[in-house]
């Protein structure tokens, strides 16, 4: 997020009955504060215990929910689902590769159609293709300044991606500039292809379809600045929330279709489920359903924070979510009422702006996988027990990426972005 309080993680190691805690000194970003480590209990070598059960957990998935089989935009499709074929690690993670790519990662980092290649963008300003062996540079792009923007691969290779340089970038798998069209604002959500090609993104507070060569279809504008990624639906169906305290539903022509006014800024994307329902999060502290036919609220739930990153929907259908303070978590909900299933809770820091930044990746066996802003990576498993926890040097506000060989892509604050090795 971009209005951060920086903050200095410490932590000490303590024992408690029959209960170890590990906590950590950590050096962060600015002098004074302190940050302590998770809710649930760990071994002396870092490993967790297998009988702390955290509540995230909600059993393993139906084998014939849809799954999003490509890694190649913001959490893994155009509904923003965060499902995975891969499968994560059930121990604790070995590094395979970091690479330093010059400035705070707060976009997920994507792959090429044949996932050899891994695109990280950053607030340096720069896009960097590495190798998915190893991590070798294949080439590096500057796009003129900050990229919070999640890059969003075609199906020929071509990279999409915008920056705060107010411009909107198509990209040849070479890392040569294709196009680049000018936008009214920073571009800096994630795009999302379309079933015709066309590719849909937010750049201040406008809404744009452009063609594949980068011709603009249509644009549509909100009140004030968009923040999160749209979402698309059936037949065309374009969501995305505004700091105007709106939620709007286009079609496929760019027309309004509804608008409904949730009370409060909707910074993160929306998250469609397999019927089309939408869901999304607001600065009222709310995780809201939304009928995608009329823009009727379903049902809205306050969950004690600011929901400000992309939601994401399991395969049995539950609302995944991450919430700020004062309480920071995952959650999750189920989609018929709203009701809050479980949460996994972080030691927070009394700042409403410090937390969980989006909801987790689901992998095939149920796994959740979510970072947040006390430097580190979580893993859950379907029974709501936690198998590990890996410590970064920053904050981890970028959405995971898990490849189809089990391979796990973090980007973090402190500009590395990492490469765990496979399971087994």
């Amino acid at each position: 997020m971009r209005a951060r309080v920086p903050v200095v993680m410490v932590a000490v190691l303590a024992a408690v009955v029959l209960t170890a805690v590990i906590l950590k000194w950590h050096a962060g970003r600015g002098p004074g504060a302190r940050r302590a480590f998770a809710t649930a209990r760990f071994a002396a070598d870092g490993g967790p215990d297998a009988a702390a059960v955290v509540g995230l957990g909600a059993g393993p998935p139906p084998s014939d929910a849809a799954v999003a089989q490509r890694t190649t935009m913001l959490h893994g499709d155009a509904r923003h689902t965060h499902r995975s074929s891969g499968r994560a690690t059930t121990s604790a993670p070995a590094i395979d590769w970091t690479h330093d790519v010059g400035g705070p990662v707060e976009a997920q980092v994507t792959a090429s159609p044949d996932e050899q290649t891994l695109y990280a963008a950053s607030l340096g300003g720069a896009l960097t293709a590495l190798a998915r062996e190893g991590g070798v540079v294949r080439w590096t792009l500057a796009l003129g300044d900050r990229v919070y923007a999640t890059p969003c691969v075609g199906d020929d290779g071509t990279i999409y991606v915008g920056s705060d340089a107010k411009k909107f970038m198509a990209v040849s798998p070479d890392g040569k500039v294709k196009w680049s069209l000018d936008t009214d604002g920073d571009a800096d959500t994630g795009a999302a292809v379309a079933a015709d090609g066309s590719v849909v993104f937010a750049a201040g507070r406008a809404i744009y379809d452009v063609t594949p060569l980068g011709f603009v279809r249509w644009r549509f504008a909100a009140k004030r600045k968009v923040y999160g990624a749209p979402a698309l639906g059936a037949n065309g169906r374009v969501f995305a929330g505004s700091q105007d305290h709106h939620l709007y539903s286009l079609g496929a022509d760019g027309r309004l279709v509804w608008s409904v006014d949730l009370g409060a800024d909707v910074d993160g994307a929306p998250a469609l489920d397999d019927h089309g329902s939408v869901f999304v999060g607001t600065d009222g502290d709310e995780v809201v359903r939304v009928d995608p036919d009329d823009g009727r609220v379903v049902w809205r739930t306050n969950v004690g924070g600011y929901v400000r990153g992309t939601l994401s929907v399991a395969r049995n259908g539950d609302v995944l979510a991450g919430v700020y303070g004062p309480r920071p978590r995952a959650v999750r909900l189920l989609a018929g009422d709203g009701a809050v299933r479980g949460d996994f809770a972080i030691q927070g820091t009394g700042a409403l702006d410090f937390g969980v930044h989006g909801g987790a990746l689901e992998d095939a066996t149920g796994t959740l996988v979510f970072g947040a802003q006390d430097d580190a990576v979580y893993a859950v498993d379907a029974g709501g027990r936690l198998l590990w926890r890996f410590t970064t040097g920053g904050d981890v506000d970028a959405p995971a990426t898990l490849l189809r060989d089990g391979t796990l892509v973090i980007g973090s604050d402190d500009g590395l972005v990492t490469a765990f090795r496979p399971a087994g």
